[in-house]
């Protein structure tokens, strides 16, 4: 039986960095993962439902029933809840509308005896007059301004550039020509051996992006296809060309759980065989490329698939992880899932089930720090999105979506559309350190999802990732000095060249623009 408490979400934005042009809500972005004795305070203190009518009984199946809920709006829900059967149980929220059922919109792990806290949300596809739960409404231009709000707060930050003379007196008038040559967050594209000996795909790469994943070429399958016979040639190469234009990589992957994907010689491997083989996996892999990756995806895809644990032991992931730190203590190792950011519809990837497996690990002594959503949509949903990484981000560890696409059900024209709405959900939430596409450009095509076609001119997901490319970059700024000798600007993290001129003299220099509240000062003497 279910106990449930209830907030309904709805606010104000307002905000230091953007001027309060809407009268809306500032979502908040307040999650736990821990079971607590006691709940929190709701949420916007209740948000637009105030002391709501339970359709049904509070113990069995509690509902409540909205009225004209419409189409343009986002809608952002939170609840705590607190069961009594002693074994812990999937709560799944979902919602009725007279066109549609939306059957997962949030769930969470409940436990007996404490209070754990769901957060969702959902967008309609028509309007409805008569739905069944609760909910937080955002208008799509509110939505956007929040995101626009936090994208000011986490990825850019105020420079003040003084120009002085060699007494330190501010120089009115100097000219100061700034430039972004470095972006700090990495964003990057899968790639396949097809952009060995590809100039015009090596271009078209390294114009836009900062970092990269080898598609395949660095599985397991790739690279010892036939027992014995090791063979790192493509991904050698592949290495090389990264490390010679400065893109930073992820190592994907050392594992992978699903049978479908290990090599047919190891499936037919048993015990002390089989620990032999992987242990030799890891050591020629890492060994290698030890400091080439920043990341490692050591065992993927683990929370659906467990081929390792059920031939080896529940303690093999414990090892994966204790021999590929021990073998490159400086790559940060990544648990890489689909079907948490996506959905909430599969019970063996919700975001608690993947919170818990990491604590999991933890407690049994693995050195994992990274979170690694890989985003494969069909329809995103933006609030339900925004929820799952709320939670995660409660861990303090870094989150990458690691192979965003969407699904090639759609055309080409809805992908992007859809595209756009991940890539601003991902790059505005403060707790995403990155992003990777999985777009990797392949003799027939792509796997999901292209931005380009075989020419390299731009389809309407690439025209999608250009266009966002452009908008989240400070680009070129030209501009003179203040009575004080100051010229101000707000930028993208990174790192920038700056052109001083003030008569005759001409000064250059360089500096880095970190995460940081406070305005980062730069000082130049002429």
């Amino acid at each position: 039986m279910y106990i449930y408490t209830y907030t309904i979400c709805i606010c104000c934005i307002c905000t230091d960095s953007l001027p309060a042009i809407l009268d809306g809500p500032l979502y908040d972005s307040s999650a736990y993962t821990e079971c607590k004795l006691q709940p929190e305070k709701p949420l916007y203190n209740g948000g637009i439902l105030n002391n709501p009518l339970l359709n049904g009984d509070r113990i069995h199946s509690p509902s409540f029933v909205l009225q004209n809920l419409d189409n343009a709006t986002k809608y952002c829900f939170s609840i705590w809840i607190k069961i009594k059967e002693p074994e812990p149980a999937l709560v799944r929220a979902s919602l009725v509308t007279e066109a549609t059922t939306l059957n997962c919109i949030g769930t969470v792990i409940a436990k007996e005896g404490c209070w754990s806290f769901l957060k969702g949300g959902f967008v309609l596809s028509s309007p409805s007059y008569l739905s069944t739960l609760y909910i937080q409404p955002f208008t799509d231009q509110q939505w956007r301004l929040n995101q626009e709000t936090k994208i000011n707060q986490a990825r850019k930050r105020a420079v003040n550039i003084h120009i002085s003379d060699k007494k330190g007196i501010g120089l009115k008038g100097a000219g100061v020509r700034v430039e972004l040559v470095s972006k700090d967050f990495p964003f990057g594209s899968a790639i396949a051996s097809t952009i060995l000996g590809n100039s015009l795909y090596q271009k078209w790469f390294v114009e836009r992006f900062n970092a990269a994943v080898f598609e395949n070429e660095l599985k397991w399958d790739a690279t010892e296809h036939t027992q014995g016979q090791l063979n790192y040639t493509i991904p050698d190469q592949m290495v090389e060309f990264v490390r010679s234009n400065q893109i930073i990589a992820r190592g994907h992957n050392i594992f992978w759980e699903n049978p479908k994907y290990i090599p047919k010689w190891v499936l037919n491997l048993t015990g002390s065989d089989l620990e032999s083989a992987v242990e030799s996996r890891i050591e020629s892999l890492m060994n290698k490329y030890k400091e080439e990756f920043i990341h490692w995806d050591v065992s993927n895809e683990m929370l659906h698939y467990d081929f390792y644990e059920k031939n080896l032991g529940p303690n093999a992931t414990l090892r994966f992880f204790g021999s590929a730190h021990r073998a490159d203590p400086l790559a940060t190792l990544f648990m890489n899932e689909f079907n948490v950011v996506e959905t909430c519809m599969d019970a063996d990837s919700t975001v608690d089930t993947y919170v818990s497996r990491m604590r999991e690990l933890k407690m049994g002594g693995v050195s994992m720090d990274g979170i690694g959503l890989q985003g494969h949509f069909d329809v995103p949903n933006s609030p339900l999105m925004r929820g799952v990484l709320d939670k995660l981000a409660t861990l303090g560890l870094p989150i990458w979506l690691t192979e965003v696409d969407i699904s090639n059900k759609f055309n080409k024209e809805t992908q992007a559309i859809y595209l756009e709405e991940v890539l601003r959900e991902g790059y505005s939430h403060p707790a995403v350190d990155g992003i990777i596409l999985w777009t990797a450009l392949r003799r027939g095509g792509c796997y999901q999802m292209c931005l380009t076609d075989g020419d390299f001119n731009n389809l309407p997901a690439g025209e999608t990732v250009d266009n966002l490319l452009k908008e989240w970059d400070t680009g070129i700024l030209n501009g003179q000095t203040d009575e004080h000798g100051s010229y101000t600007f707000f930028g993208f993290l990174g790192e920038y060249k700056v052109t001083a001129k003030y008569g005759n003299d001409t000064f250059g220099s360089t500096f880095s623009l970190p995460r940081g509240q406070e305005t980062k000062q730069f000082n130049i003497q002429m």
